[in-house]
């Protein structure tokens, strides 16, 4: 309004006093009469006529201009939603007011979408399990989402716009990122960062361009593949420890079956112990193909449980029974604790059987003669709980997490001695998973080892 008020005064100014000053003079010329007191209010009476003309002038002209001015304003501050409004649209005014409407639209148009696209960029950012890197060409962090500020635990929203050097310590990033700023190519690394020691990254790094080719920065994806590395690794010792496995029993038969051949079958003084050997090592390789066989059927999603009702005390008895002798062997106590009147319980007898039986035989193996091991059940909130108990040499505390894995042992030689595939605990923890529950380990070397094992209705 300060503009248009400015116009409409000079508008004035300078029209007034010209115009009064010519039709003065041409009324002295056309009125020669007129002169004195006569000629001060002819001047009054043209300056009257001349102030009626410019209003006229200022409403059909001015008005507009200041209506323009305005909008123009309200455009320059932001508000695209404002529109010119002008009573005559037909004329240059008019016309110009439509463009500046239509250019408005277009701004608000562009700025939704604009606004659209970046609020789906940041729900993307923000929902992505990967975390993602943003740089400029001179190496300053632009963008960070949060799962790329969980895997650098220094890094703070805070550090947008800093060097990349101030915000970051581990040299093999900072190694990728000057890479990838010098070649203007992208990389691809796998890096395991010194905040994060037990993670492996997968980091893709690639440029940012615009619509005129030129390079705008660079953007780095860091895909999370420790789970994966792991499930890498314990393959190839699964497929190790099988390979081991077998060819001990196999070397075995195929030595003794050599001799065999080698002597008179009737004759030999061996044959009896050779054949003895032989049958044992073949009874070790059945064991383990039949476990490998229970536990691929275990992992498989089509695995099918036959599920009933299940007398615990009976479960327990014959677990108990099973391992028995074993026990005997050892001059161990086997006991069951068991609350009288404990409902049934929804499973698959066989399975839960060969799991109480697993956990039955792991105890009697790593506990002296003379120890002790109990055989406990119990109603919980959630279903049924299994306990089995020794006074055994106990597991070590860095072994815990890794006890149910295939082929996994505290003592290799040991285990070895003992007769044990190395399967049993395993096949314990898939039964637990398939029927929903959990097992867990509480052990202290030389205190013994309770396990824990927890189904759910």
């Amino acid at each position: 309004m300060k503009w248009g008020m400015k116009i409409h005064w000079r508008f004035f100014l300078s029209f007034l006093f010209p115009g009064a000053a010519f039709l003065w003079i041409a009324g002295f010329f056309l009125l020669p009469g007129v002169n004195g007191w006569k000629n001060v209010l002819l001047t009054f009476l043209l300056a009257a006529v001349f102030l009626l003309i410019f209003v006229g002038v200022s409403r059909s002209i001015l008005r507009p201009l200041e209506k323009i001015e305005e909008g123009v304003r309200h455009l320059s501050e932001g508000h695209f939603n404002w529109k010119i409004r002008l009573r005559d649209t037909k004329t240059e005014l008019g016309a110009l007011s439509g463009r500046l409407n239509q250019m408005a639209e277009s701004i608000q148009d562009k700025l939704q979408r604009l606004s659209n696209s970046l609020a789906e960029s940041q729900a993307l950012l923000g929902g992505m399990e990967e975390g993602v890197l943003i740089l400029d060409l001179q190496g300053r962090v632009k963008k960070m989402n949060d799962s790329m500020l969980a895997i650098i635990p220094q890094s703070f929203p805070a550090d947008l716009g800093k060097h990349y050097l101030e915000v970051f310590r581990d040299p093999e990033l900072n190694s990728l990122i000057q890479t990838t700023l010098a070649s203007e190519q992208g990389l691809k690394r796998t890096l395991s960062f010194l905040s994060q020691p037990n993670k492996i990254y997968q980091v893709q790094s690639s440029l940012i361009q615009d619509p005129e080719r030129k390079t705008g920065g660079v953007v780095m994806v860091f895909h999370d593949v420790s789970e994966m590395k792991r499930l890498e690794r314990i393959r190839q010792e699964f497929v190790a420890n099988v390979s081991h496995e077998l060819r001990t029993p196999l070397t075995a038969i195929k030595g003794y079956a050599e001799a065999l051949l080698e002597e008179n079958l009737k004759s030999s003084p061996h044959a009896a112990e050779f054949l003895k050997v032989i049958d044992r090592h073949a009874a070790r390789m059945e064991k383990i193909v039949a476990d490998l066989l229970l536990l691929s059927q275990l992992e498989s999603p089509t695995r099918f449980l036959r599920k009933e009702l299940i007398d615990i005390a009976e479960l327990l008895q014959g677990a108990l029974d099973s391992v028995r002798p074993l026990g005997e062997a050892k001059k161990q106590v086997l006991e069951i604790k068991c609350p009288p009147k404990i409902p049934p319980f929804p499973g698959d007898n066989q399975k839960i059987h060969q799991m109480l039986v697993n956990l039955l035989q792991n105890a009697i193996n790593y506990t002296p003669e003379g120890g002790k091991i109990a055989l406990e059940a119990g109603k919980t909130k959630a279903g049924i709980q299994f306990e089995v108990a020794d006074t055994g040499i106990g597991i070590p505390a860095e072994d815990l997490l890794r006890i149910f894995e295939r082929f996994y042992r505290v003592d290799k030689g040991r285990s070895r001695e003992l007769g044990g595939t190395g399967l049993g605990l395993s096949i314990v923890k898939h039964i637990a998973e398939a029927h929903g529950g959990r097992v867990s380990v509480d052990s202290q070397p030389g205190n013994g080892s309770r396990f824990t094992v927890s189904l759910p209705l």
